[in-house]
């Protein structure tokens, strides 16, 4: 029979872990107590958030939405980075590697490590969260995208309009020269 406590810890971690959960999971053991502040001074910046999580709870929770972790992301202690209360985000788990590696790099520490992640209902390794840095997020790349649709319509425009202006010059030049001479 499962305790009280138990119970009130997985209910609060299947409000945190719902079907649309994108979050990073960090190593943070080896941080100092202002490591670690500066850390969550850093994700809080961002509207992120980092909370340690119980690793048989989260497995526990995740499993339940259908998402096998591994051992590799829930062996030793794991903290989970996630939008914080009311926060909006698109892509939490790429803006969450992303900033901190950039912790890591200004800081110079070797710790927190990327342990795993998830992203749009898919469980990633370490590896591969950890490479999330390098993406580009949602916002920038539908500005991407855009650029690319609209480039193509753009030249056509140009192109089409050109002869137009280059034969107006030719008039308003030819007016100027009738209007001086006569």
């Amino acid at each position: 029979m499962p305790n009280i406590l138990n119970e009130a810890i997985t209910a609060e971690y299947e409000g945190l872990f719902d079907e649309d959960l994108d979050a990073l999971f960090v190593q943070p053991v080896g941080l100092s107590v202002e490591d670690v502040g500066s850390l969550r001074a850093t994700l809080r910046e961002s509207q992120l958030q980092m909370r340690v999580v119980k690793n048989s709870l989260a497995r526990r929770v995740l499993g339940n939405l259908g998402l096998d972790a591994g051992d590799e992301m829930f062996t030793g202690p794991s903290a989970m980075i996630f939008a914080a209360d009311g926060a909006e985000l698109d892509a939490v788990a790429i803006s969450a590697s992303k900033i901190v590696a950039a912790w890591v790099k200004d800081n110079k520490k070797e710790l927190p490590t990327v342990k795993g992640g998830v992203m749009e209902k898919r469980v990633l390794d370490g590896a591969a969260a950890a490479d999330l840095k390098r993406l580009p997020g949602k916002a920038e790349l539908r500005s991407i995208l855009v650029g690319q649709i609209v480039g193509p319509g753009r030249k056509l425009a140009a192109q089409l309009v050109a002869p137009a202006g280059k034969l107006a010059s030719q008039i308003n030049k030819h007016i100027e020269n009738q209007e001086a001479a006569g």
